[in-house]
């Protein structure tokens, strides 16, 4: 089966989000325990969020001050993020395009975000291209 045959129309919840500082050590954008859902829809659009468990606790300027990119500052610093568009499928290239229409980080908005995509079960690895360090794994809710 193809991605997008396996995407559309079906929500996933997040089990990890990590990424790596410039000396490889293993991040948490958004903590070791972030929550989040990521849909798609069978006219080929998502929407994604995700936040820190506990909204109370917020991440370290020591650890945000190790993030590679200012969009992972942000998104440390505000506990929560969340973008959404319509997507475009390359499944030669096994990636995944969102053309962000609406996101809380402003520097997404009219950019496009490519994700390598892998599904494997009721897993989905997602990827982001120009900063393979940052990795999402996610479990499908409807199955």
């Amino acid at each position: 089966m193809t991605i997008q045959e396996q995407i559309l129309g079906t929500s996933w919840r997040l089990l990890s989000f990590q990424s790596e500082d410039k000396d490889g050590e293993v991040l948490f954008p958004l903590g070791e325990d972030a929550q989040g859902v990521i849909m798609f829809t069978l006219d080929q659009r998502m929407a994604v969020q995700i936040m820190v468990a506990d909204r109370e606790e917020s991440i370290e300027r020591s650890t945000s001050a190790r993030f590679n990119t200012e969009a992972e500052k942000e998104m440390a610093e505000l506990g929560y993020h969340a973008y959404s568009g319509p997507i475009d499928i390359n499944e030669a290239e096994g990636t995944l395009t969102t053309h962000v229409e609406l996101s809380l980080i402003e520097s997404y908005v009219g950019s496009d975000q490519t994700r390598s995509a892998r599904i494997d079960g009721d897993k989905l690895y997602l990827s982001n291209v120009k900063h393979p360090e940052r990795k999402l794994v996610w479990e499908k809710i409807n199955a």
